[in-house]
Formats: C-alpha cells, structure tokens, sequence
C-alpha cells in the first residue's frame, strides 16, 4: 500500500488494472486489488475468518463507544481498528482442536488517560442482582466525582455481550446489575471503564473477572 502527496482522484473515477486509489480518513492511498480466490479456503484459513466473524459479534454492542473512545487515530489506524485488533488478538484459535476461545482478561473495551476505576467487590447480592462495589478515588476533585460508569457484560461461551452506558457516577461506589432470565445460571464476565459527563474522555477499562449466577 503506498501513500500519494498529489491526489490523482482529481477528476478521475474507476480503476486501472489492478491499482486502485481510495481516501481514507482525508488521506489517498493505492493499492492493489486481491485477485479472486480459485480455490477453497483451507480449514486453518476458515478458522482465521471466523474469528474475525467472532470478534464483529463481540465487540456489536460497543462498536459506537470504540469508534470514540480506544485510544486515537495513528495513521490510517482508527480507533475502532485497534479496538479490533484488541479482540482478534485474544480471540485464541487452537488450529488441532478447531476452537475459538475468547482470553477475556486480556480484552480491552476502552483505552484513554481518565482517573481509572479501583474496583472493590462483586459479589451476587440475590440470585438475579451483581453487586458492583468501587472506590472514589476521586480525591474531592467536583469533575472527577461526576465521571460516568461505563460497564461491558460477557456471557462464557457466547458470543453477543451487551453494554451499559452512563449507569452510575464515580462518587456513588456502587451498582447494582439486574440480570434477566437468559443470563440466569451461567458464568459472566464483567468489565467497567469511567467517561467524563461531558463523554470527551474515558479511562482504561478494568476486568473485574466473572461470577456465577
């Protein structure tokens, strides 16, 4: 891939042979085109596409949050590319037992310079109520005590997770998840992130670990 100084989109649309200009982000690049497979994909490359398929499905529930709030744009990287790459990363295959297994400690939901959350307990509180438990760390600092908790929910062995937005303000310590009936006696995996009331910064998102309900 190759990055152009003098646009050569000017007054011209297509694309020659094989080379193709695009602009992404305000930048113009060229490329070339893949040429179409002829032949099946082997079983190790299948299980590479579907753990991107895997990963798309994961990160559906905060892919707008990503897209805003995992880091800034380097390059042509967007923040939402590097959110993927953080899932795809730890999206393990094992190639000789043909599985896809999610490392969930390593995954990242939100990545920025905010005050991070100390998390204190979770416990199950009733048979369908998580117990989130935190510290203010806020240290009397009025902006810091209005941050925003931000909390991503993933069920062991599926692949939709679902995300809570804006629930709980860094100053209360404590929030309460009510669970519905299909995420009822099954392993949860949990992580929280603090973004400021005025939703222009994030912190590093916490695993917190996964409990049993």
């Amino acid at each position: 891939m190759g990055k152009i100084y003098d646009s050569l989109l000017a007054g011209s649309s297509g694309r020659t042979g094989r080379i193709v200009v695009a602009n992404v982000s305000g930048n113009e690049i060229s490329r070339i085109r893949p040429k179409k497979r002829t032949k099946a994909p082997s079983e190790n490359q299948l299980m590479v596409q579907k753990r991107m398929k895997n990963a798309i499905e994961f990160m559906a529930s905060y892919r707008a949050y990503a897209c805003k709030h995992f880091g800034h744009r380097v390059g042509m990287r967007s923040s939402y590319n590097q959110a993927f790459t953080n899932v795809t990363t730890n999206m393990v295959i094992d190639f000789t037992a043909k599985t896809i297994t999610p490392n969930y400690p390593n995954i990242v939901f939100s990545k920025g310079a905010l005050l991070g959350v100390l998390p204190t307990s979770m416990t199950l509180s009733s048979p369908d109520v998580i117990e989130l438990n935190w510290q203010n760390n806020a240290n009397s600092n009025v902006e810091r005590e209005t941050d925003m908790l931000q909390i991503l929910i993933a069920i062991e062995g599926e692949l939709t997770t679902y995300f809570m937005e804006n629930v709980s303000s860094r100053v209360e310590e404590s929030y309460n998840i009510n669970l519905t009936n299909f995420q009822l006696g099954k392993e949860i995996h949990i992580w929280l992130a603090f973004r400021t009331s005025t939703k222009d910064q994030v912190s590093n998102s916490v695993y917190l670990g996964s409990i049993t309900t």
